[in-house]
Formats: structure tokens, C-alpha cells, sequence
């Protein structure tokens, strides 16, 4: 299935669902759905970003804090999060849940579950791009991402989901969705 046949779920400010529609019927900046950010540590405080290629529809040419996507209908945000570390960066490690927020902005509305791993390159042997999403990818501390000396355009939602880690300011509960 092509990403714009793809059938997204679409949820209320709850996080409740309401509905699904067709990925490319979908109006991201109306329609609430939700997403999967995974932070991929490469040692103390150091992560991978992303820069998306210049076709992606949404922040072309930024990079992305984390990896992840879109959670397509009939999908856990754990499904969804593993599925998007294999396509994106092409490996599989285990995923640390962290918890949930929810964020806006100029073409999003998001109910976002954060993620991390540990990737070590000779343990979990070379990054596979998908060169049609990812661009290329940097190692970077957290510190110089959050205040940004290279003046890098980073996606504004990933930077939320980053924000939200650090502040420890997201949540968790029982009946959180998987």
C-alpha cells in the first residue's frame, strides 16, 4: 500500500478515537492523529537526527529529533514506533516507552507517544537510510539541539516531543493507549 492510500486513525482531544480517513484526504493541520517520536541515543545525552529529505511533505529538508510516524489505523503506537526505526534507519532494538503529550502547531495536530533506544553501531551493526525520507543523519548532545548554535531548522514537532522528555512533562496511565 502506497503512504497515500494508507487509512490514518483520527482522535479527539482525549485521545479518544473518532473516525479514519485516507492519508491523502487527511488535513494535518485540522485533524488530530496520532504520531510515534522515537529518541535514538547513541551514548550519554548524544542522539541521532534526522534530516528529511527534501520531498517529504511535511518540514522538508529540516531535521527531525526523532525517528518515527504517523500511526496508521489498526496500529499500536509500540507497532507503529518499531515499524518506523526498521524503515527509517533500518534497525530493530528494544524501545523504552516514556509517555504521552499532545502538541499543535502551523500543520499538525498530534497526540504523541514518546520512545528511546540505545543504538550502538558495533552492536547493532551500520544505519540503513531510507533515502526517499532520511537524508542523512547526525550525531548530536542534547544541549546543542536545545539551544541550537548551527541554527539547524528542526521539525517543530519533534523538538515538542524533545522538550516534553526533558521536562519530564509527559503522561502516563493506565488505559494509555499501547
Amino acid at each position: 500500500m502506497s503512504s497515500s492510500e494508507e487509512i490514518i486513525t483520527l482522535v479527539d482531544r482525549q485521545n479518544q478515537v473518532i473516525g479514519d480517513v485516507l492519508r491523502s484526504k487527511m488535513d494535518f493541520g485540522k485533524d488530530i492523529h496520532r504520531v510515534t517520536f522515537i529518541l535514538v541515543f547513541t551514548g550519554n545525552d548524544r542522539l541521532l537526527v534526522q534530516k528529511r529529505s527534501d520531498t517529504k511533505a511535511f518540514c522538508p529538508g529540516f531535521y527531525g529529533i526523532t525517528t518515527g510516524g504517523v500511526v496508521a489505523t489498526g496500529e499500536s503506537y509500540m507497532e507503529c514506533a518499531e515499524r518506523e526505526l526498521e524503515e527509517e534507519i533500518g534497525v530493530s532494538l528494544p524501545l523504552t516507552t516514556h509517555g504521552m503529550f499532545f502538541t499543535e502547531g502551523e500543520g499538525f495536530r498530534i497526540w504523541g507517544k514518546v520512545y528511546s533506544c540505545q543504538y550502538d553501531a558495533q552492536r547493532d551493526g551500520p544505519l540503513t537510510l531510507q533515502t526517499k525520507e532520511v537524508a542523512e543523519v547526525l550525531e548530536l548532545p542534547i544541549d546543542d539541539i536545545l539551544s541550537n548554535p548551527s541554527q539547524r531548522p528542526f521539525t517543530p514537532d519533534s523538538y515538542d516531543a524533545l522538550l516534553h522528555y526533558v521536562h519530564n512533562d509527559l503522561t502516563t496511565s493506565a488505559d494509555d493507549p499501547i
